[in-house]
């Protein structure tokens, strides 16, 4: 997909699940060429088409009808400091917002494959939002190859990632374990696993799954999996799954 539509996909899932108001976050994606497409300024976010992303040259130059997020800033910055990574979203879920304002960076090993997906999470002091102070407390935490994802006191979250569903999977699951965590306290004491327990997790994970899009499947396998996809689908959009968590 073309950077314009993994935007508007992505920043439609994000407001569609309430992690994101209409005025609130934005996401971008550098392409190959060191053009940063990014989410408009001001823009309605429940709304949005590909028409509405603007892109900004490596030299600068803004093509687009609005004018680009107000913190471009920090996301050139992280661009800049990690040339790896290729995608960030910034949001205030309430959750992750919650953490923000308690100053407590989430440990994310509440279930094994959350901590694996997440990794180490850092945290930026505050800084004005839009200013190029904000930026710099940002791309120093960013400096720390551990992190993909920090928290910015008293704002929100911002996350990278390699590509576009890599950063989003980060967020919704970075979410996922707030929201969790804040529910399982109200019962009691959170148990967290430990990592000799995530590290068996991850060392059980397959690595020889092959590729199988171009496969030539009969039509009864055809719709049986056609049915799983709708119901994988309603369970996403019930908020009963996520994109990491879950299985049909």
């Amino acid at each position: 997909m073309h950077p314009v539509e993994q935007i508007n996909v992505i920043i439609g899932r994000i407001y569609s699940s309430g992690m994101t108001t209409t005025s609130g976050g934005n996401i971008s994606i550098r392409d190959k060429n060191g053009d940063i497409w990014i989410t408009p300024s001001g823009v309605d976010k429940g709304s949005l088409t590909t028409k509405d992303i603007v892109r900004v040259t490596k030299d600068g130059t803004i093509i687009g009808p609005h004018k680009p997020s107000s913190e471009l800033p920090f996301h050139r910055a992280i661009y800049e400091t990690r040339p790896e990574l290729t995608a960030i979203i910034h949001a205030h879920p309430p959750a992750l917002v919650a953490f923000s304002i308690a100053g407590i960076v989430p440990d994310t090993k509440i279930v094994p494959q959350a901590h694996n997906i997440c990794g180490d999470i850092g945290f930026a002091p505050y800084g004005t939002p839009g200013s190029e102070d904000l930026g710099e407390k940002i791309a120093f935490e960013f400096q720390d190859t551990r992190y993909k994802a920090v928290i910015m006191e008293n704002h929100g979250v911002v996350l990278g990632g390699t590509n576009m569903m890599d950063a989003y999977q980060r967020f919704e699951t970075l979410e996922f374990c707030c929201r969790t965590i804040v529910n399982a306290k109200r019962l009691g004491q959170v148990n967290y696993l430990s990592d000799d327990q995530v590290a068996q997790y991850v060392n059980h994970l397959p690595t020889n799954i092959s590729h199988f899009m171009d496969i030539d499947h009969p039509s009864d396998e055809r719709a049986i999996r056609t049915e799983m996809v709708n119901i994988i689908r309603r369970a996403c959009n019930q908020g009963m799954m996520i994109s990491t968590y879950g299985t049909v």
